[in-house]
């Protein structure tokens, strides 16, 4: 900022302020004054630079910022004069402690104002701020996501607003700040912002702690990953409980001795995981017997997997993707749901309206109106449909030798690639599949921790009435409990969807409990503050966190990846390596999105998985071993455990390890947290809350991409209906509107990363104009491409998603949307004939199947000879488009369907042109 003074005050003004900070005691005068663009402050670490000239970047520079008052004159300021007073009315008289809070405050308040296009900072837009400020960061090239919350002791505390504006105004400096924002309003919106993104008040805030943010794309792979321990590891735990419950209680091993019980349990494990040998040399009486338990053993493990086999595999995601095949569905949403809703009434019977032939007789009747090849359906009775997936199941089923060997496989694998040498060990890894099967309904769900005590009776079926999807949801699956956070004891009733009362029903038969007790975990009614049936949040949080560490070293895409690059790496392969890289090169682009997403999520997690496990995420036994390597520092100055040592060299604070070698300290309880929430910060982890998050920016991306496969299923309501409802209170709102900016920057992102794929796998006037932005600016590096991201991000008014392509309308171009009137958008005119071709379109791979939902009524109806040319004649240019965009995403995956479709689609149109032709002739 060079100084240029107009009148004998303004300079007076100005070089009092300059007075004022050279007289601070932090502050480095050699390093320059007040009208230089960098300021140096001293600080307990060294110095911290402030460079203010970051306020004529194009994202915080606001044009007439504020103004001036002196005797009656106004003058303008600019953003970086603004900023330097605002810092300067923050600043403490007599320490720099604040001084980078201050700092980042205001840089955050000019690039929200700036990104927003407001004048100031008001009542009407602090909420928005908030949700903001605790949820991105603001760099030289605009905002990037936090990676956790920041705390408030060291940002609103230090930078407190209301207090700055005030003192600005008895200065005379008015603007950004307005009158209307008072101390109330910012305090309750801050309140309410706490509540719905941190789920924590605003006084809870204030103590302290670690806010995580697990993020949509991180945790789709955690939910991924609990698919997929649910999917491959359900049916042998299940097998494996009953058989443990079913021999101890014949051989009356229950109430025995611990050490009895230990000694016969080894027996069960030992003939699970194949390693059983009669010790001849004990007691006659107890070889023998060990011979008994073990040859009932193994006999009521193959006879508990022909009573459950039909049941497990009927309901897996596997055999009803093979049987809608079959059946000729695959190109339908709503197939799964309909299978599924036919498996759950077979084996979990429900109280219902409708039986399991009117169901699908509802379902046959609207593939009638909408579905081209619903004539080779049209015989099928349910009768058949379950015929059908029992020849899927039976050609799945295993004879005994083949069953042992694949129960001996499991229980390897399951235990980490090596043997048990007690029960614990696989008990406690069958206690991580069931944590999984509750994660994934707490992540379909979207509820706080405190909300999953729920017994299986609190579940009830109501019919469906909508018009719109009532053929293949016929049943809407109702939770009616308690939700104490807004509603104390009253029992309120919200929708579930059929998936969740799936896996409430399988965890419910596993657990056995009453019809009071909670179907999601085993209630063992112990101590009642931590495990009531009303409270869920502590044994909630427990289980979501439990398949972590596995996840990090199991999860199969992050193996992939890693060793497609370690092999593209190498000069050298071996003819094994060679096949292996064959494969890996057909499922993954290593330079495209999802591969390098997964590759900086992998580093990531493997990185800070030690430090995880020296904090209270770890446990108590984890957290112990850590505290004596702490004593062992304070004694010796040395930690002989290496992790241990590396994560207190590398990750706690300069301060922290001062304090750690000092004479006297206490490491109690509250010494220990404080360290474990500075090991957390900036640690990404799965918390109940994270996935409140992950549900809001799922229901935004629930067509798009990966994470679609793993939860389209959960939304599969036509009318919204199912997201309305939840999203009707004032928390929930708040919890999209973060999700809104996460969800939109990643979007952006993954088209300026896969830009060379735009016109292939991602069609539509949004792709093309984020190309030709990238094309244009010439963006390559990675700081560049933020900059441009931030540039396109600011233009986007909001974001839609439906089967056939996800709306994206930016400023500037409203008048180009097909929708459009008069100037302006109007989305109750659209329609999909307009969305196909729309500049504000994004249309991906993943809409391929919604599109030909979306144009296949309007395709049978033209192919019906008995319906006038003329009639349908207006179908034509959702035909057209439809048939554009399809052929357009054909790739070899999906060739044969797609042809299969643009066929029907060129007989639809030859058709309405030869009946018109013959109307006009």
């Amino acid at each position: 900022m060079q100084p240029s003074f107009s009148t004998f005050e303004l300079k007076s003004f100005w070089e009092n302020q300059n007075e004022k900070l050279m007289a601070h005691p932090d502050f480095l005068k050699s390093e320059g004054d007040l009208f230089d663009s960098i300021l140096v402050f001293r600080n307990t670490k060294g110095t911290r630079r402030l460079d203010f000239s970051i306020f004529h970047k194009d994202h915080t520079k606001l044009e007439e910022s504020a103004k001036l008052t002196l005797k009656g004159q106004f003058y303008s300021l600019t953003s970086e004069e603004y900023a330097k007073l605002f810092f300067l009315h923050g600043l403490s008289t007599n320490s720099s402690q604040g001084a980078f809070a201050i700092y980042q405050m205001v840089i955050h308040l000019f690039a929200f104002l700036n990104f927003n296009g407001c004048k100031s900072l008001s009542a009407s837009n602090i909420e928005d701020f908030h949700t903001s400020f605790l949820t991105q960061s603001v760099g030289d090239k605009g905002f990037f996501n936090r990676l956790s919350a920041p705390s408030y002791k060291g940002t609103y505390n230090n930078a407190n607003i209301i207090n700055i504006r005030n003192k600005l105004q008895l200065t005379g400096i008015t603007g950004l700040l307005s009158h209307d924002l008072t101390p109330k309003a910012f305090r309750d919106s801050l309140d309410d912002a706490c509540k719905s993104l941190l789920n924590i008040s605003f006084n809870q805030y204030k103590l302290g702690g670690s806010y995580n943010f697990l993020g949509l794309e991180m945790g789709q792979y955690y939910i991924d990953y609990m698919r997929q321990v649910y999917e491959e590891d359900y049916f042998y735990t299940l097998i494996c409980h009953e058989v443990i419950d079913t021999i101890a209680a014949k051989f009356k091993f229950k109430n025995a001795g611990h050490g009895t019980r230990s000694y016969w349990s080894r027996v069960i494990l030992e003939t699970i995981q194949g390693t059983f040998i009669p010790n001849v040399h004990e007691k006659e009486s107890h070889w023998r017997t060990r011979g008994k338990v073990h040859i009932a053993t193994a006999e009521e493990l193959f006879k508990q997997y022909n009573l459950h086999v039909e049941r497990a595999l009927s309901l897996s995601d596997s055999c009803i993707s093979a049987l809608v095949k079959s059946l000729g569905l695959e190109l339908r949403f709503d197939a799964v749901e309909i299978i599924r809703i036919l498996m759950l009434q077979k084996f979990y019977p429900f109280q219902s309206h409708k039986s399991p032939a009117q169901v699908w007789e509802g379902y046959l009747q609207s593939l009638d109106k909408t579905f081209i090849d619903s004539k080779h359906l049209s015989d099928l009775l349910v009768e058949g449909v379950y015929q059908k997936m029992a020849e899927i199941v039976i050609a799945r089923k295993l004879n005994i030798s083949a069953f042992q060997k694949s129960l001996r496989s499991w229980a390897t694998e399951l235990m980490g690639g090596s043997l048990g040498k007690n029960i614990t060990v696989l008990t406690v890894e069958m206690d991580r599949v069931t944590h999984a099967m509750s994660t994934l309904v707490v992540s379909w769900l979207g509820y706080r921790a405190s909300e999953f005590g729920f017994p299986l009776t609190a579940i009830h079926v109501e019919p469906n009435n909508d018009i719109l999807d009532n053929s293949h949801v016929p049943f809407r699956f109702k939770l009616k409990w308690v939700v104490p956070k807004t509603h104390d004891k009253l029992k309120v009733e919200r929708e579930i969807t059929s998936q969740c009362y799936q896996i409430a029903a399988q965890l419910n038969h596993l657990f056995r409990p009453s019809a009071s007790e909670p179907c999601l975990y085993r209630f063992t009614g112990g101590n009642q503050s931590l495990n009531t049936p009303n409270e869920s949040e502590h044994i909630i949080e427990y289980r979501v966190k439990a398949n972590w560490d596995n996840f990090v070293q199991r999860y199969k895409p992050f193996k992939e990846v890693t060793l497609l690059e370690e092999l593209l790496s190498k000069q050298y392969l071996s003819e094994k390596q060679a096949k292996e890289l064959e494969v890996l090169i057909s499922k993954y682009d290593i330079t495209g999105s999802k591969a390098q997403k997964l590759l900086e999520t992998y580093r990531e997690v493997n990185r800070d998985l030690t430090k995880l496990q020296c904090s209270s995420f770890a446990g108590n036994k984890p957290q112990k071993r850590f505290k004596e390597s702490l004593i062992e520092f304070n004694k010796t100055g040395k930690i002989s455990n290496f992790e241990h040592s590396l994560v207190v060299e590398k990750y706690l604070s300069e301060e922290t390890k001062e304090w750690l070698k000092a004479d006297c300290i206490t490491l109690d309880q509250k010494a220990m947290m404080d360290i474990s929430n500075e090991l957390k910060q900036d640690v990404r982890y799965p918390t109940a809350h994270a996935f409140r998050h992950i549900w809001a920016e799922a229901v935004l991306t629930r067509y798009q991409g990966d994470v679609a496969a793993v939860i389209r299923h959960q939304f599969c309501h036509l009318d919204e209906s199912f997201f309305m409802a939840y999203l009707r209170n004032k928390e929930p709102q708040l919890l999209m509107k973060s999700a809104r900016i996460k969800v939109l920057n990643s979007i952006v992102d993954t088209l300026l990363i896969d830009s060379e794929k735009i016109g292939k796998s991602y069609l539509g006037g949004f792709s093309r104009y984020v190309s030709k932005a990238k094309s244009l600016t010439k963006a390559v590096s990675p700081s560049e491409i933020l900059e441009l991201r931030e540039r396109i991000a600011g233009r986007i008014i909001s974001i839609q998603s439906s089967h056939f392509s996800t709306c994206i309308p930016r400023e500037g171009a409203e008048s180009r949307a097909k929708c459009a009137e008069f100037g302006d958008m109007a989305p109750h005119n659209a329609k999909p004939e307009f969305c196909l071709n729309c500049s504000n379109a994004v249309i991906t791979s993943e809409n391929l199947r919604g599109i030909w939902l979306t144009i296949q009524p309007f395709v049978k109806e033209a192919l019906d000879e008995n319906i006038p040319g003329v009639v349908i004649e207006h179908h034509m240019p959702l035909l057209r488009s439809g048939y554009k965009r399809i052929k357009q995403l054909e790739n070899s995956d999906n060739q044969n369907n797609v042809l299969k479709i643009l066929n029907m689609i060129e007989k639809a149109i030859s058709n309405i042109e030869q009946n018109v032709y013959k109307m006009e002739v």
